[in-house]
């Protein structure tokens, strides 16, 4: 017998395994009587089969029922994490948008303070690092069409940046702090000690002051005095990062910390006019030399 016809035979005996007792029981069944041996052996002989048939079919519907009911719930899984990035990047973005509106509105009440400053705002299109990662230029969207000139400070609500190193068309560079060349008369808040702010680069800036009996401490606040010509009067510039200085010839220095993060910065002002008291008395910065 070929595989062929013992396929066809397994599957008549099968099919007569299931249909028989149920002919059995559908032409017996509406008679109250006795069932005959040969239905009881009928009956004996085919329920194993049965038996085995309904656990496979019922054993393969509930492996098709988890089946649909796994692939349903990986669908929800992916609309549910869909949801979930749809709502991070939201979130983000009200984040950043929250962030911009603080630094908006100290940008506004610092112009509104300083009514005696012309104040141009610009937006940081660029930044140079140094070799050691350190922000060491500052590019801003505002150039020669804005009469933007060299020396103008610039400054934030945090206090001061540096002052325009050139301009080029739409958009000029600031010397920082920071730089080597930069120089900032300063005084220590309420201790009367003058001295100059110094850039060394990529370290952080320093104050160099003659010797005092007044005791300088660690945190003590710097602001400019006006009298390099160049930054506006009480101007915040940072803080004393230590209280034992360090003896440089005949001058005292200790490093400081700057009030303004330059890795941080996405607008600034440039102060393009001081003003004493009035605007007979206005200062246009362009024409003062450092």
């Amino acid at each position: 017998m070929n595989p062929r016809q013992q396929r066809a035979k397994v599957a008549v005996v099968s099919l007569f395994l299931l249909v028989a007792p149920l002919a059995s029981m559908y032409f017996h069944g509406k008679n109250d009587r006795q069932q005959s041996l040969m239905e009881s052996m009928l009956i004996r002989l085919t329920s194993p089969g049965q038996d085995l048939t309904y656990t496979l079919f019922h054993n393969v519907v509930g492996a098709w029922h988890r089946y649909v009911y796994l692939v349903e719930v990986e669908k929800q899984n992916e609309e549910i994490r869909d949801k979930l990035n749809e709502l991070k990047l939201m979130a983000s973005r009200a984040q950043g948008l929250e962030e911009e509106a603080k630094r908006l509105r100290a940008m506004l009440e610092f112009k509104q303070t300083h009514t005696e400053l012309d104040l141009l705002s610009g937006r940081v299109i660029g930044r140079e690092n140094s070799p050691y990662f350190s922000v060491s230029k500052l590019r801003l969207e505002r150039g020669e069409a804005d009469e933007v000139r060299t020396n103008m400070p610039v400054v934030t609500a945090a206090g001061i940046i540096g002052r325009i190193e050139s301009v080029s068309g739409n958009y000029c560079d600031i010397m920082l702090l920071s730089d080597t060349r930069s120089r900032a008369d300063v005084q220590v808040s309420g201790k009367g000690v003058n001295g100059i702010v110094h850039g060394t680069g990529d370290g952080p800036p320093t104050f160099r002051y003659p010797y005092q009996k007044a005791r300088l401490t660690k945190g003590d606040l710097l602001i400019t005095t006006g009298h390099d010509r160049i930054f506006p009067n009480g101007l915040v510039v940072g803080y004393l990062a230590s209280d034992e200085p360090k003896q440089v010839g005949q001058q005292l220095e200790i490093e400081v910390d700057l009030a303004v993060n330059f890795s941080a910065v996405q607008e600034a002002f440039i102060v393009t006019r001081q003003r004493a008291h009035s605007l007979e008395n206005a200062t246009p910065l362009e024409e003062v030399t450092p």
